[in-house]
């Protein structure tokens, strides 16, 4: 496949908890049309639990990514964080934006407790480093959507035999927003974006281009 035709799905999410905005939509948006060696698409997905992965499918199954990067806002953390593994369990103290609760709930039956990135963690998040933009690999992306969203979606691509390479990245709250318990320590816009660059990059295996 030339670097013409790869294309790189970028996911973000709607605001939720009373946000205006949510910090990873803004930043996956500037990634639109993209083209830095490969395509870069953005999907703006809805928060909530089921409706988030069925329009990520719907994605997948559209436009064939080569590799797919979502996003997610985590505002209580201060710096970007690559997520290495997405387990199977909803648990969350808060609704989503379609009033589902979810406490300790499994998210497939008989299926594995957790599933692990598609894509080079460590790497993705030395790529971040190296825009200058601080990051790190968690082990837990939460029990909330963002953590359905990609054990979904990893579970999707490992049954459907797809290749595409994936993984989660969750952003610091953007400055403005007033989320709660939120970090003192921010990121802005066009740095989550320039760390969603160096990502997009990094799993495809080419060099970030700043266009």
């Amino acid at each position: 496949m030339s670097s013409a035709t790869r294309t790189i799905l970028v996911t973000g999410f709607e605001p939720f908890g009373g946000e205006t905005v949510n910090a990873s939509w803004e930043a996956a948006r500037k990634l639109d049309g993209w083209r830095g060696g490969f395509n870069a698409v953005a999907r703006l997905l809805p928060c909530a639990y089921d409706a988030s992965v069925n329009e990520l499918v719907r994605a997948i199954e559209d436009l064939r990514p080569e590799a797919v990067l979502m996003t997610g806002q985590a505002a209580r953390r201060s710096v970007v964080c690559v997520e290495r593994f997405a387990r199977n369990l909803d648990d969350a103290a808060v609704p989503d934006n379609l009033g589902a609760l979810r406490r300790a709930v499994a998210i497939s039956r008989g299926a594995p407790e957790r599933l692990e990135a598609a894509a080079p963690v460590d790497a993705i998040a030395q790529a971040i480093r190296a825009a200058g933009i601080p990051a790190r690999v968690s082990r837990s992306a939460g029990g909330f959507v963002c953590n359905h969203l990609y054990y979904g979606a990893l579970q999707y691509l490992r049954d459907m035999g797809r290749p595409a390479r994936a993984v989660f990245v969750h952003l610091p709250a953007s400055p403005g927003q007033t989320p709660t318990a939120a970090s003192a320590r921010r990121l802005t816009t066009a740095d989550a974006a320039k760390a969603l660059k160096a990502a997009a990059a990094a799993m495809l295996d080419v060099r970030a281009q700043a266009a």
